[in-house]
């Protein structure tokens, strides 16, 4: 290919300022010349931003530019050859300089052809993208490196360091945050014959880490054994696979232990094979699975039909499309052995939401649950994304545990930009270990102690943050936050004292107003933003044409009634808007992020109303709802809140109370409208 005068004018600004025609050899290194490195993260930090200032790159993909090179240079080692052919003489870096014809670009060439033939299916590009003089000095800086000779350590350092410094931000599709990593892995704890694989791989941090985590309890494990017999990982993306499979060379592997696959094509030849599967599948605005081919594999691309004993029947229509995610999981079932082990990440909409009551439903079916951490919402934003996800931790059947362990994460280590959080002192210093590096704040190590002694049958303690739950107790929900302890004392309590399901004491509204009908008519609109939650009344209506109300604009109530607010961020807090519905707005329509109570009876509506601002009802409230952007809580779940049934005689007391306050604070609300408008009058008149 012929070169530009602009390029080749760059291309000599460039030797200019990165002169190494004085550091390179006359000719090529021999193999036997090659030494190990004792700081190979700084050898690729130097890569790195010598790419970075001369090539105009984005970040990804220096990262994948490099790892073609290391790629090429581990091959080129292992050859047989006396010189190396991944090497750059110093007169091969002037004719670059010069741009006149070389052998390096050539040779370099025929490296990468010869490793594309080697690793079909790995790569996507056709030729080496960065520019010869980039080439020379990337090749010069490790042409001299002996990677098959650096210790495992060095190598898996300095590439987890890149890898970190290159999935940030823009490429957390496929990053999975390090402390959520060890604490999947530690729970798991894989054994040395234990098969290990993730379907969804990414660049294989849940491998690399399974990786140290065997070498961290067998002190004299042959790393490279372990690789090649225990560890496999399936990756769609070629360019990530790549990245992934030269981090396993790094640990010993041969580069086969990564299949370059959709995981979601079914191969019978992997199911029932593995021991541990540990992943993060793909979720999110990702769109779905349509392929038929693929989706027919599965009973969770299915359409399921409601059933009233369980979580649903399966039938023989297959959806037009499904979520990844959720294919994963029959997937991952599928993968492992009877009695095998799974950690896997997944959105909390999985594991609480009504509409995927059936999902939870067949997993139960096919596996029990060991275990649901919580893993905070900012947890993953540093890595792209903002959705609430949770560990599942499940073993295959046949399993014998009767209870789940379950934990909250409160602490990751580092903040919403990914800056680390280090513990301190009482007078405010960074704690720090004997060899005096700083002390990481997170709650992994005790979640994975207590979760260890839980295996062992030796945990005791319970709080709101760690704590267990008999499998008895385990409905169709499966998020943390659904059994707490205090929140399951709170029931008991309220069981032990005769309280009753609200939906036995009220009706619940479900039927919408047609008064969109009388278009020209004017309603009354209800928000949530007209009701004070303090003092439990609507303090203000808009009057508007019925074609001119929201869509939310839905149920017409009554005298009597009572509303409370049932989606929202102030629902389940002390905020959320509850009120009884008096003469005044009689006949107006109010939003559907309300329910209405009517009919009322069995308790005294006034004490109801007080009983819904208490800690108890709002408690049962959070304890039921889904959704973090919007949260709700469904009809059916705001029916089994729990409501207790004191002496007629004290409701009347609290009833008379309420209908006291509520009267004076119509009177004060008066008051200010007359204060306000004497004001507007007197304004007018100076005007």
């Amino acid at each position: 290919m012929k070169r530009t005068q602009q390029q080749t004018r760059k291309m000599k600004e460039q030797g200019l300022l990165f002169s190494e025609d004085s550091l390179l050899p006359e000719k090529l290194p021999q193999i036997q010349e090659l030494q190990p490195s004792s700081n190979l993260s700084a050898v690729f930090d130097e890569c790195h931003n010598y790419i970075y200032a001369n090539e105009g790159m984005l970040k990804d993909k220096i990262f994948h530019e490099m790892v073609k090179l290391l790629i090429i240079k581990l091959h080129d080692e292992k050859s047989a050859k006396q010189f190396v052919d991944f090497g750059v003489t110093t007169s091969e870096y002037k004719a670059i300089v010069a741009n006149k014809p070389d052998e390096f670009i050539l040779r370099l060439s025929k490296l990468f052809t010869s490793i594309k033939n080697h690793y079909r299916g790995f790569f996507t590009d056709d030729a080496l993208k960065l520019k010869p003089l980039t080439l020379a000095y990337i090749v010069g800086k490790l042409q001299y490196i002996s990677l098959s000779k650096t210790s495992g350590d060095i190598k898996g350092e300095a590439f987890q360091t890149f890898v970190n410094r290159h999935q940030r931000g823009d490429r957390g599709e496929f990053f999975t945050p390090h402390p959520i990593v060890r604490l999947a892995v530690e729970m798991i704890d894989p054994k040395l014959n234990d098969k290990i694989i993730d379907p969804a791989c990414g660049s294989g941090g849940f491998l690399i880490q399974a990786i140290n985590h065997a070498r961290q309890n067998n002190p004299k494990l042959d790393t490279a054994s372990f690789v090649q017999k225990s560890i496999t990982g399936i990756e769609f993306n070629p360019d990530v696979a790549l990245s992934a499979m030269i981090r396993l060379v790094f640990e010993g592997g041969t580069g086969s232990e990564i299949i370059c696959t959709n995981a979601l094509i079914e191969d019978e030849k992997l199911n029932d094979s593995f021991d541990i599967v540990l992943t993060n599948p793909p979720f999110g605005n990702k769109g779905k699975v349509e392929d038929q081919k693929i989706l027919e594999s599965y009973l969770l691309a299915r359409k399921w039909n409601k059933s009233a004993s369980n979580g649903g029947e399966v039938s023989r229509t297959v959806l037009a499309g499904q979520s990844p995610d959720i294919l994963f999981i029959e997937k991952s079932i599928k993968l492992l052995r009877a009695g095998g082990r799974m950690a896997i990440i997944l959105p909390d909409g999985l594991l609480q939401n009504i509409s995927n009551r059936h999902i939870r439903y067949w997993l139960r079916s096919q596996a029990k649950i060991l275990g649901v951490i919580s893993i905070p919402q900012e947890a993953f934003v540093p890595y792209g994304t903002g959705i609430k996800t949770s560990l599942l931790v499940v073993q295959k059947l046949p399993a014998n545990n009767d209870s789940c362990f379950m934990a909250q994460i409160k602490k990751m280590g580092y903040d919403v930009k990914g800056q680390p959080i280090y513990k301190r002192n009482d007078s405010g210093i960074i704690a720090r270990t004997k060899s005096g590096l700083p002390i990481v704040d997170d709650d992994i190590d005790d979640i994975s102690k207590s979760f260890r002694l839980f295996v062992n049958g030796e945990f005791e303690q319970s709080n709101d943050c760690v704590y267990t739950v008999n499998n008895d107790l385990l409905n169709s929900r499966l998020d943390a936050e659904h059994y707490l302890p205090n929140d399951q004392k709170l029931l008991a309590h309220l069981k032990s004292i005769g309280a009753r399901p609200l939906g036995e004491i009220a009706d619940i509204l479900s039927d919408s107003d047609n008064f969109r009908l009388a278009s020209d008519s004017e309603i009354k609109y209800i928000a949530i933003s007209d009701v004070d939650y303090r003092t439990m009344q609507v303090v203000a209506q808009q009057v508007i044409k019925a074609h001119e109300a929201p869509s939310r604009a839905t149920y017409r109530v009554h005298s009597g009634d009572i509303i409370t607010a049932v989606s929202g961020a102030s629902t389940g807090s002390p905020r959320q808007a509850t009120a009884l519905i008096t003469e005044d707005e009689d006949g107006a329509i109010c939003s559907n992020g309300f329910s209405v109570l009517r009919n009322i009876h069995g308790v005294e509506p006034l004490f109801l109303l007080a009983y819904m601002r208490t800690d108890h009802f709002l408690r049962q409230v959070k304890r039921y709802m889904t959704g973090h952007a919007i949260p709700t809580i469904s009809v059916d779940d705001l029916s089994q809140v729990l409501v207790p049934i004191p002496p007629q005689t004290e409701q009347q007391r609290i009833a008379q109370n309420i209908a006291e306050i509520q009267a004076m604070s119509k009177v004060a609300l008066k008051a200010v409208e007359k204060i306000v408008n004497e004001m507007s009058l007197l304004l007018g008149e100076v005007a």
